[in-house]
Formats: structure tokens, sequence, C-alpha cells
């Protein structure tokens, strides 16, 4: 069940409860959240997962902006009404906010700035940078007429990544106010945890076709790319390499390998890596395994 503010200060307001196949009582909840108020809707549907569900809401919506709340977490009173009202006031296109994160024993809060306005080419960087809003989508309201056509690929993790640079890419303008409106809990079985537990290659396919659109559009920022894309690679290389099972993932492994190679020349130059970064990265040009073998010997050696 999701974190929704029923008493948010924006009243006018369109709410869409996705019951996604749930076990226990949820889909019972929300048919009573509906009942007690007409500005409820809700869907009931066989489980699909997380971008299934958000589909499934952004079918039905009418409004003019469209918001996204996760299971678990919640948001303030006045998360909406912020956002919507800097959309108004500065005619943009998409608004961000920040967050506060819950671990088990601490909370995190992300950002504390000023109202600051972006247009497109400064707003495709930021994401990138991921110093003022990142690619998530719940922190985030966007104008619904951007959205006809794109929608969350169903069965990967880092779903979010491929649908937000698509949409800045049709914004005008888009605001960032560095106040902690949503509430993230930052559970041991999410769904980026358990890519990791489970080392899916997701992420770095998705980096790989985003740079595609980068190099068209926003060339200067395809270093950007380039550095997330071979960060994630790494991270992947670095899980199988670690892992008892390293045979079952050694096709995974092996095609991780060869995308991080192709970007070779440019990662090599890339100014954020030192030395000992760049040396991995040679090794697995001369052969992906001796990546496997620095890693797992350096870990052996500590």
């Amino acid at each position: 069940m999701c974190g929704f503010d029923f008493r948010q200060t924006f009243t006018d307001i369109e709410i869409i409860l996705v019951d996604d196949g749930s076990p226990d009582n949820c889909g019972k909840i929300c048919d009573e959240y509906a009942k007690k108020d007409s500005r409820v809707k809700v869907i009931h549907k066989e489980n699909g997962g997380q971008a299934s569900a958000r589909n499934a809401g952004l079918d039905i919506a009418k409004g003019d902006y469209i918001g996204f709340v996760d299971s678990d977490d919640w948001i303030e009173s006045d998360m909406y009404e912020l956002l919507y009202d800097i959309c108004m006031k500065n005619n943009c296109d998409m608004a961000n906010c920040t967050s506060a994160i819950y671990f088990k024993n601490r909370k995190v809060i992300n950002g504390t700035h000023p109202l600051i306005i972006h247009n497109r080419n400064q707003a495709m960087k930021a994401v990138l940078e991921g110093k003022l809003y990142d690619e998530v989508v719940w922190t985030k309201l966007f104008k619904r007429s951007l959205l006809k056509d794109i929608r969350f690929n169903i069965g990967i993790v880092y779903e979010d990544t491929a649908f937000t640079y698509k949409v800045i890419h049709r914004c005008e303008k888009v605001c960032c106010i560095g106040a902690p409106k949503y509430n993230y809990v930052k559970r041991d079985d999410s769904t980026m945890d358990r890519a990791i537990k489970n080392i899916r290659i997701d992420g770095v396919l998705i980096y790989h076709e985003m740079n595609k659109f980068i190099i068209k559009y926003y060339p200067e920022l395809e270093e950007l790319v380039v550095l997330k894309l071979a960060n994630t690679a790494m991270v992947v290389l670095n899980s199988i390499s670690y892992s008892r099972d390293f045979l079952n993932f050694k096709k995974d492994y092996y095609k991780v390998a060869k995308l991080l190679n192709f970007y070779f020349l440019k990662t090599i130059n890339l100014k954020d890596y030192p030395r000992n970064v760049k040396l991995l990265l040679i090794a697995v040009k001369i052969h992906p395994i001796l990546y496997k073998l620095l890693i797992t010997t350096a870990i052996r050696g500590k």
C-alpha cells in the first residue's frame, strides 16, 4: 500500500491506487478509500511488477500533471501543492523536490537548496550528474501531455532511468527545489537491492541505449553517460567475479565486458578515473578474465 497522504493541501487531485496482485488486504483497503473519497480510483490487476503497475495508472490518468509514490514510502502533505505551484509560476514541464532516505538506523536528508530553473539541456546535464536531481521518478511531477507514448519498461530494473531522460528531452523548462518532501524507505529487499543480489545487467544496457540518444541530441554530455555506464559495468563485473556461481553468470559477464571494451577509448580518458581504475579497464581489454583475477586477488590480499 503506498504512503500517499490523502490530506494533501492540493485538493484538486486524482488519486490512482494500483493493487498489483497483492496477496494481503491491500486491494480491500484501496476499495475502502475509494468508497470514502471520490477522488480515488482503484485498479486491480495481476502482479506484474512496479513498471506494470505504474503503466496501468498512466493509462487511465486524467490530470494535467502526474506523480508517483511507491509502496511503503510516504510523502509530505504539501508535496504536490509545492511542485504544482512552482510549475505554474515558472511555466515548467517538470518539477523536482528532494527526499529523506530512511535506513535501518539513520535518516539522510538529500538537498536543501533554493529553487533552480533549467532549460532542457541544463536539466539533462543535471540529471546525469545527479547533483540536484537524479533519475528516480518519485521526487518529480511531470506534465502528463509529455508522456503520451512514454511508458516504463517492464521486466527490468533501472526502469526510472530509461523513463526520465526521455521525458526531460520533451521539456522546455525544469525546476528543482531543495525541499525533502518525499520519504523513501530503504529496504533490504528493494528492487535495486535485489538487482545487486541477483546480479542484473539492465543498467549497463540502458546506459548503452541512452548513450546513442545523448550522442544524437546532447553530444556535449556523452562523457557523463559513459562514466555512468562504466561505473555500472564494473559494479556488475565485480559482483559476478565475487559470486560463487560464476559459471551461471559467465554469459552476462562477457556481455558486460564486451560493452565496456566498446567504450574503452572513451573510458580510459575519463578524468574522473584514477590510475588503478584505468589499469582495470586495460585488464578487461586484454582479457575479461584478467579483470576477474585482479579483483578477486585484491580481495584475498586484504
